[in-house]
């Protein structure tokens, strides 16, 4: 009767050094989580190389979005406009126009493509990029209404035209908190010339 009891207290005992053992096992790491059946896997971080992989992506059409999608078709952001400043911001390697339609009119996708960035630089401008293969579309001071990753057909609406961050009046004093400066600021970069271009060169007449 002694024995049998010391057999099944040796039995437990090596029973439960045996659990303390993989549990250090897997607390630690070693063999690659290969006793950790209960734990779900860590969240994996993407690396910069996989998320600038992603953003190279080739834009995946719909059978209906390939039937219009074309990345040379450009056209201004309103139907009716006024150009307010020609080509500017050459001197900081930027090269842009200026147009008005009024405050809240509303602003169209010059192009077909892809919203890349929807952002607010340091001097309070609101930021739209748009791109796909062919040009990336730089847009400022407007209401945005669209998301990062929405794809957008050329004249869609994208938002409404405002006076966001730094914009001048005809005082030349600035808009902030007053109601004027209403515009869209307008870049094309070339993807095929690698460069900014003038925007009244490229947009039809």
């Amino acid at each position: 009767m002694y024995r049998e009891r010391v057999d099944e207290l040796t039995i437990v005992a090596l029973a439960f050094l045996a659990f303390i053992g993989l549990n250090i096992v897997r607390d630690q790491g070693w063999l690659g989580g290969l006793f950790d059946f209960n734990s779900r896997p860590a969240a994996r971080v993407e690396s910069a190389a996989e998320v600038r992989s992603a953003e190279a992506a080739p834009m995946q059409l719909s059978s209906e979005m390939q039937l219009t999608y074309d990345p040379a078709a450009i056209a201004y952001p309103y139907d009716h406009f006024t150009l307010t400043q020609g080509p500017h911001g050459v001197d900081y390697g930027h090269f842009a126009i200026d147009l008005t339609a009024g405050n809240g009119a509303t602003i169209q996708s010059p192009i077909n493509g892809v919203v890349t960035n929807r952002t607010i630089d340091e001097y309070g401008n609101t930021v739209l990029v748009i791109e796909n293969e062919r040009y990336t579309i730089t847009l400022m001071h407007g209401l945005y209404t669209v998301q990062i990753g929405e794809f957008v057909s050329l004249g869609q609406p994208i938002g409404q035209e405002s006076n966001q961050g730094y914009t001048i009046g005809a005082d030349g004093l600035t808009c902030a908190g007053r109601d004027c400066g209403y515009h869209t600021h307008l870049n094309i970069f070339d993807k095929q010339l690698g460069t900014n271009v003038n925007p009244l060169e490229v947009l039809p007449r």
